[in-house]
């Protein structure tokens, strides 16, 4: 009787063990899956922040150009083209309202 006694009890010691490593491994998996997630979340966030500052980038760049090309027909006596301009003036808006934005989501994120 003692043998069976022993017996049970070390399978039982076994199964305890078992489901202790099962429940380690979901917690394992679980915190995996956060971690994964927290990290897409950073991507993404990098991403946003990135395209906004390119977005900036492109817009100061398109200013400088239209500024120096506004010089240089200023100095040439070249009247500006109305297409162009208002081409400029849609970039310009456009570059305006994604600069806001980025900044608006920036600093939401910042407060996160």
């Amino acid at each position: 009787m003692r043998y069976t006694d022993g017996v049970a009890g070390a399978m039982n010691r076994v199964l305890e063990a078992e489901r202790s490593a099962q429940t380690a491994i979901a917690d394992c998996e679980q915190q995996t899956q956060e971690s994964l997630e927290r990290a897409r979340q950073q991507c993404r966030s990098i991403l946003e922040r990135a395209h906004g500052r390119i977005m900036t980038l492109h817009a100061q760049a398109l200013c400088t150009l239209e500024r120096r090309i506004e010089q240089v027909r200023e100095r040439s006596g070249a009247a500006p083209d109305p297409v162009v301009a208002e081409a400029a003036d849609r970039a310009r808006l456009q570059a305006a309202i994604e600069n806001l934005i980025e900044r608006l989501t920036r600093d939401a994120e910042d407060e996160l």
